[in-house]
């Protein structure tokens, strides 16, 4: 767990320069173009970035290098001290905690420069912070007590409930036991007089720490779970992270899943939010869970994005260098300006200072440039990954459809059946018990054959999910031109269609039961759809050396010319002329999906007298 809050870094400036709650957004973007005071208008880029880091990390990132640009040019020193505290409160957010560092020292400069002693205890106890996260608990702890010790003779004292709740935080251990529980009344005593309830719901969370200290879980848990669902309500997103983070610990050994569900909450924000820290820790965590439980396929997922992630933490870092260089050569020129008018000596050395600084600044261009080449192979090897990527989202968007097609395709028949069953015995009075039975035995059938069918596309989806790998195997095709016409019987009748399985007995095809006994089932449902009443369907097979061809055929009006080449196009722009070429076209598309995994080939024709013919040819296969 990150060992401090930089929601209270935030929070800190929210209070000293009495900013609105993150709903005031809105409304200040909207005035932000109107504002004509340039001093103002800094002030309200400042209050933009300061509370957009929970909605968009380098939403505050953009808006306080605007205010500072802007600062400057006014030499407005509040302004620009707080552009800075800003800036730093980004690179914490990045993980560039050097950078982070030397934007809060220079905020905390300027603040004692203009004598604005509630942003310095505010600034001493961001720079605290950041040792802390940096492992150097020494130097966090003297900044701390320096904070704590300025902070107590403020009169506003707002300030101090930050203080005290972050060494509540990070060193409970230095403070007596007996007063744990004092300094986190006084720290709830200050929140409750100003009405912040993020402070409070902060306060809460050191509580439930303290709980589960004290070993009482449950109510540690309990209160954990509150404080996050209130978080996530006020969006408070860095805070809710936090505590989504402890939460998953707590079940890391206990309930493996709610560990994972908790972690893959937080890294879901982490992602939204753009707070790469939280991220590389979710990320890494997600990880170590699933190579314990060998779940290579999440592994490689979570390896990829932890890839990804470090080597966009290396380009923000050699970026951002760029951008502290470039404001440490503008406050050089500006000094040197100064210094010019008053002493050509001191100007001498400012201009040997910056020749050094030009230098470096050059090495450092250079190294950039050497490390950029380096990298130029990786970044090409991520560029294919990710287009891969957009390959396979392609095909998996694909499957989704056809797999709706399916389940609306194969279900509507038998469920129909049901349901004009159905209607015929509301009028029961009009029926024998035998007649009855006879309509009771045949939705059973009807019934039968829906589970049959649902069973089948459930097995062809789990081959699918799991990766499709073709296993052929011989099958009388005769057994399962039958079968596939079983579900169309009471359909013939009413239409009053004759079928005819012309198939001979000794006749073997070798293929995959489920996707065959679609494309059959989809042929005759198919033909059904646009034959006449009176007329005969007929299911043909002819073994030829290599291959052997089935056919659909029916005596209806037969295919227009121009239709007739891209009837199985699965990206030809279809037109319809009734709703049933409508709903024959997609499943059709299905098939030579299906016949070209078995490795055949599927066409229609126009039969030579009347009707039109739908056939597939499957490869013989020793």
């Amino acid at each position: 767990m990150k060992k401090h809050l930089v929601f209270f870094i935030l929070l800190s400036f929210v209070f000293t320069c009495s900013y609105s709650q993150i709903k005031d957004i809105s409304k200040i973007k909207k005035e932000l173009p109107h504002i004509t005071d340039s001093i103002k208008h800094v002030d309200a880029l400042n209050r933009l970035g300061i509370l957009m880091y929970e909605s968009n990390v380098d939403s505050a990132f953009y808006y306080a290098k605007r205010a500072r640009s802007i600062a400057e040019r006014l030499k407005y020193q509040q302004g620009i001290a707080d552009a800075l505290n800003v800036l730093g409160i980004v690179y914490d957010l990045k993980g560039n905690l050097q950078l982070s560092l030397r934007y809060y020292n220079d905020a905390y400069n300027h603040y004692l420069a203009i004598h604005d002693s509630s942003n310095v205890v505010q600034a001493l106890m961001n720079i605290g912070l950041v040792f802390n996260e940096n492992k150097e608990d020494n130097k966090a702890i003297e900044f701390l007590n320096k904070a704590s010790y300025l902070g107590s003779k403020l009169k506003k004292d707002s300030i101090m409930s930050l203080v005290l709740c972050n060494y509540l935080m990070m060193y409970p251990a230095e403070i007596p036991k007996d007063s744990l529980s004092i300094y986190l009344d006084q720290a709830r005593q200050i929140a409750t007089r100003y009405k912040d309830n993020r402070v409070l719901l902060a306060i809460d969370q050191i509580q439930a720490q303290l709980y589960l200290k004290n070993n009482e879980r449950e109510k540690g848990i309990s209160l954990l779970q509150k404080a996050v669902t209130e978080g996530i309500a006020m969006d408070l997103n860095y805070l809710s992270l936090d505590i989504i983070q402890s939460l998953g610990d707590l079940y890391h050994d206990t309930d493996t899943n709610k560990a994972v569900g908790y972690y893959k909450q937080g890294l879901y924000i982490a992602e939204l939010r753009g707070y790469h820290w939280y991220e590389k820790l979710f990320g890494k965590k997600l990880y170590d869970i699933y190579i314990s439980q060998n779940n290579l396929r999440e592994v490689k997922q979570y390896s990829a994005k932890l890839l990804k992630l470090y080597d966009d933490e290396e380009l923000f870092t050699n970026t951002s260098g760029f951008d502290y260089i470039d404001y440490a050569l503008k406050d050089q020129e500006l000094e040197a300006t100064t210094i010019r008018s008053e002493n050509r000596q001191v100007l001498m050395m400012v201009f040997g200072i910056l020749f050094l600084l030009t230098v470096l600044t050059v090495l450092f261009v250079y190294r950039l440039y050497r490390l950029k080449q380096k990298h130029t192979v990786t970044l090409e090897s991520l560029n294919r990954s990710v287009q891969l990527r957009n390959e396979k989202l392609e095909i998996d968007h694909g499957f989704n459809n056809r797999l709706v097609s399916i389940l609306a395709h194969d279900f509507r028949q038998p469920i129909g059946t049901l349901k004009t069953l159905a209607t015929v015995l509301k009028d029961t009075d009009s029926f024998t018990r035998e007649e009855l039975m006879e309509l009771v035995d045949t939705m059973e059938h009807s019934s039968n054959i829906s589970l049959e069918i649902f069973e089948n596309i459930l097995q062809w989806i789990k081959q699918q999910l799991s990766g499709f790998s073709y296993q052929p195997v011989s099958m009388s095709l005769k057994e399962l031109i039958d079968e596939a016409l079983q579900p169309f019987n009471l359909m013939g009748e009413e239409y009053h269609l004759k079928f005819i399985n012309n198939v001979d007995s000794d006749v073997i095809i070798q293929a995959d039961k489920e996707l065959v006994q679609f494309i059959h089932r989809n042929f005759i449902h198919n033909a059904i759809k646009f034959s006449p009443q009176y007329s005969t369907i007929s299911i043909s097979a002819t073994v030829h050396p290599g291959e052997t061809t089935v056919c659909v055929q029916d005596e209806g009006k037969g295919i227009s010319p121009e239709k007739l080449g891209s009837i199985f196009n699965l990206k030809a722009e279809m037109r319809y002329s009734n709703e049933k070429e409508k709903g024959a076209g997609v499943a059709l598309m299905i098939c030579k999906d299906f016949i070209e995994k078995m490795s055949g080939r599927i066409w229609a024709e126009n039969a030579k007298e009347k009707g039109a013919a739908f056939c597939y040819a499957l490869p013989n296969l020793k």
